[in-house]
């Protein structure tokens, strides 16, 4: 008779029937069945430096691929470190599963090391998971496993991130056979969606006798579900602009009736498109603050509706929200275009760019460095940013491609998740055999916080390049000091530090570069774009320049 087996292969088995293929985390004692079950059944298990970082790999692929992300820790510091990462993966509605590891339930309440699950004695795991999550269970027995799956999936499916807590003896212990829980998919069309969509489509058709009166603002969500053709056509239909939030940054080409970033990076082009219109529909672009700011007084006297999965933030608007907002752009454009005769035509809108700051003397400008790293992209890649100076210039100066998607956290908006995410892509491209290349644009503060999950490229040969831009400052930081608290000492600029000699000795096998001009900026991005594996180039910029950020720059007025 064959023996039956372990809780943990279960899960493991079921999580591989649904596309999963690469997991992240760090290995322990009260997670290490996990670990054997992944290898079990085919899923590659990768060991991160921090559980934070594990969490951002995880997220990270959930944004490029759709597919759900797996992350896996221990319990105690394990599964404390892995709350930030849960925490922008809620505030930005990315669905990973977080599986986690905690003491036998036999040792619950006992004085186990590590016990997570008898508070108030104990830290609340289950309170705290809950509380960046949209769903948590513990799995207190293997009959308990099914039903918490289930409820796992279906938070996925909400576009939440969701948690199961898994006892060590409950991941060992054995298992009936458990069929791969029932996925539905979409939920039936909501008839009240296509009702608010003509509705919205009799407005459109009446503004859009001139190009530019209707303005298309593409979110995270259009980037998610790769929506620029559907949305470059509907443009076309009624004469749209076409505006961007950041996390909206790769849904379209620089073409025609394009006009950039909104937001406090944003160019001044997507802005002025904005107050342009009488009709604006947001696709997939929640408007946050961070989406819209300088925009209140333009939108609360505009025609604002909003298409997406997730409600508004922004309350002067209609809402239209479904599961599906591919359908909804489809049907969106088939309504509009039995209202018109023809079709419009996209206005003129030229991509105007905030005044740069100039650098001191000997560096190079933020502005000239990414738009040299951005000249020599490959079609196609991956661009991860990280938070800060190096953010802001990457967002507001990187070309625009639907070839090179484009990744930037600004839900907790912590230093580092452009790294640690960057590299879980590039690890998941090396383990499918993909060899497209991710591209990692940091600044020096992020590298310190997780620049050393670069080791995790370097172990599994990732085609990855990390830049590291060497201010030797929490650049963003000494900025405010300068503009908000111009008597206090910095506490933000650092000695000098050789990053790139640094790495170099660090990994034999890692090709690092050092760039000073726009010339060898060029020459290392053309060689380190082509290569198979991981690499990094070190760049040095100016602490004192002033990014690409509007209240900045406006304070400097």
């Amino acid at each position: 008779m064959t023996a039956m087996k372990s809780t943990a292969w279960h899960l493991m088995q079921v999580l591989h029937a649904r596309g999963v293929r690469t997991v992240f985390g760090v290995h322990g004692a009260n997670i290490e069945d996990m670990y054997a079950a992944a290898h079990a059944v085919g899923v590659t298990a990768v060991v991160a430096k921090h559980e934070f970082a594990a969490g951002a790999m995880a997220d990270g692929i959930t944004r490029l691929t759709g597919r759900p992300g797996v992350v896996m820790t221990t319990s105690g510091g394990g599964a404390m470190n892995v709350v930030p990462a849960l925490a922008e993966a809620y505030d930005s509605r990315v669905p990973v599963l977080a599986l986690i590891g905690s003491a036998p339930t036999t040792l619950a309440g006992q004085g186990a090391f590590q016990d997570m699950l008898n508070p108030p004695d104990t830290i609340d795991l289950v309170g705290l998971l809950a509380a960046v999550t949209g769903s948590c269970s513990v799995i207190a027995a293997s009959e308990s496993a099914p039903g918490a799956l289930a409820t796992a999936f279906a938070t996925l499916d909400r576009g939440l991130p969701a948690a199961l807590v898994i006892p060590k003896n409950i991941q060992a212990e054995p298992m009936s056979p458990v069929a791969v829980i029932h996925h539905e998919g979409n939920s039936p069309v909501d008839e009240s969606v296509d009702v608010r969509l003509e509705a919205l489509a009799e407005r459109i058709a009446a503004a859009a006798t001139t190009p530019g009166r209707v303005c298309l603002w593409v979110g995270e969500e259009a980037s998610w579900q790769r929506l620029g053709p559907a949305i470059a056509g509907l443009a076309d239909l009624i004469g749209a602009s076409v505006v961007a939030s950041p996390g909206g940054r790769d849904v379209m080409a620089a073409e025609t009736g394009f006009a950039g970033l909104t937001g406090v990076m944003g160019h001044p082009s997507a802005a002025d498109a904005v107050r342009a219109a009488h009709v604006c529909v947001a696709v997939g672009c929640r408007m946050s603050i961070t989406d819209r700011a300088g925009l209140d007084d333009a939108l609360h006297s505009t025609d604002v509706t909003y298409i997406g999965s997730h409600r508004a933030r922004f309350s002067g608007c209609a809402e239209i929200i479904g599961d599906d907002v591919a359908r909804s752009v489809r049907m969106l454009a088939k309504f509009v275009a039995a209202r018109l005769d023809t079709a419009v035509g996209r206005p003129a809108t030229p991509l105007r760019y905030l005044p740069a700051s100039p650098p001191a003397p000997g560096f190079q400008g933020l502005g000239a460095v990414i738009e040299t790293i951005g000249a020599q992209l490959p079609s196609p890649c991956a661009v991860f940013a990280d938070a800060g100076n190096v953010g802001a210039a990457a967002l507001h100066h990187l070309p625009f491609s639907p070839m090179q998607r484009f990744v930037v956290a600004l839900g907790m908006g912590g230093m580092g998740y452009g790294i640690a995410a960057g590299v879980g892509n590039a690890v998941r491209c090396a383990a499918e055999g993909d060899p497209t290349r991710t591209v990692v644009i940091a600044g020096d503060g992020a590298f310190y916080m997780h620049g050393m999950e670069i080791h995790t490229a370097v172990e599994h040969s990732a085609p990855l390049t990390l830049i590291i831009l060497n201010n030797d400052a929490h650049g963003m930081c000494v900025t405010r000091e300068h503009l908000y608290f111009p008597d206090t000492p910095t506490v933000n600029r650092f000695r000098p530090a050789a990053l790139a000699d640094g790495l170099d000795a660090m990994f034999p096998d890692l090709v690092v570069r050092h760039a000073g001009s726009v010339d060898d900026i060029e020459t290392c991005c053309a060689e380190l774009f082509s290569d198979t594996g991981p690499n990094c180039l070190v760049i040095d910029v100016d602490p004192e320049e002033v990014p690409p950020f509007a209240p900045f720059l406006e304070g400097l007025r």
